[in-house]
Formats: C-alpha cells, structure tokens, sequence
C-alpha cells in the first residue's frame, strides 16, 4: 500500500507554539485582530493567516521563513509517529511525506523536511512539497491511504475515494474520515 502523511501538525504537533507565535508576530507588527478565531477553510497557501491577520504576502513570508521554520526544525515527531511509521515500512508498506511547505513562503521547503524527517529518523520512500491540491498528487501517485490533520484536505481526498486518516481532537463525522487523536 502506498500510504502518504503530510508534517506540520500530522507527524508532529506544533499547532500551539505556531499559534502563539503568530499572535506575538502579529501584535509586534501591529496586525493582530481580536477576530482570529473564525474560521476560514485553508487553502495550503497561508490564506488563512493572511486574511485572520490581514497580513501582506512580505509580512506572511517573514512568519514563514523566521518564525514557522525556526519552530519545525525544534519540533519533536507527535508520540508514537515514527514507532507506527517503522512498523508500516516494515509490512512492506510505501511512505509517501507530503506536505504544502513552498517555495513561495519557505527558502528551501524541501531541506526543511528532509532534515527533520532524517534527523528524526523518520522512514520515507518519497518526499512531496508544494504539495497545495493533495487530493491531487495522491491520485497522481497513487496514494491509497493518506493520514493529515487538515479538514478541507482530508474532506477532498475523501471525495476523491482516497482513505484518510485525520490527526484532531474533534469528533463530528466528515463522510468516511476517520478521525483520530494520535
């Protein structure tokens, strides 16, 4: 089978610390709104910040490439990750590492995951970025499973008939997602 998982907030779990961190940033450049809890469905390209924050492309580049990446390159695998990803390649499963880090917000959004996933000793066959439409490079790769914590992603790869497996706290039912909390 050829299972892929995405990074940021999937294998690990920064959610928290990028928040914080995106609240100080936006209070520091005098950008932060009162109104940053509504939702708005995320389109892997930093909209939701920008329009939470009313940021500009250069002020949401700077998050990215001075804030964002300094907390990934820190940030520990999730508990348990690298244990069920060791396990999964040695029932002789493929592990595609897909993700939405660009290069229209991060220098080098590749190094940035290949260190960390080497550094952490996380197993892959495949290594994606740029990875904005996922339901997209799943079918292009043949993807049969696909475990990330995003919703509007994993409600698209649901349609898509690709398996999917989301990384969150919440409980409410999205067709045959499964949600998991670990």
């Amino acid at each position: 089978m050829i299972i892929g998982i995405d990074i940021d907030d999937t294998l690990t779990d920064i959610r928290d610390k990028l928040k914080e961190a995106l609240i100080q940033y936006a209070k520091k450049i005098g950008k932060y709104n009162e109104n940053e809890e509504k939702y708005i469905p995320d389109n892997n390209d930093g909209n939701v910040i920008k329009e939470k924050y009313n940021l500009t492309h250069d002020e949401l580049r700077v998050f990215f490439n001075e804030i964002h990446d300094k907390i990934t390159k820190k940030a520990k695998p999730r508990e348990g990750a690298k244990e069920v990803i060791d396990k999964l390649k040695s029932d002789g499963n493929k592990i595609y590492i897909i993700t939405a880090r660009d290069y229209e917000l991060h220098d080098n959004p590749y190094a940035l995951s290949k260190n960390w996933l080497d550094k952490n000793g996380i197993k892959y066959d495949k290594l994606i970025v740029n990875a904005r439409d996922k339901s997209k490079i799943c079918k292009e790769e043949n993807v049969e499973l696909f475990i990330d914590d995003q919703l509007a992603n994993c409600i698209k790869l649901d349609e898509q008939g690709i398996k999917v497996i989301r990384i969150t706290n919440y409980e409410e039912k999205h067709g045959t997602i499964v949600n998991k909390k670990n």
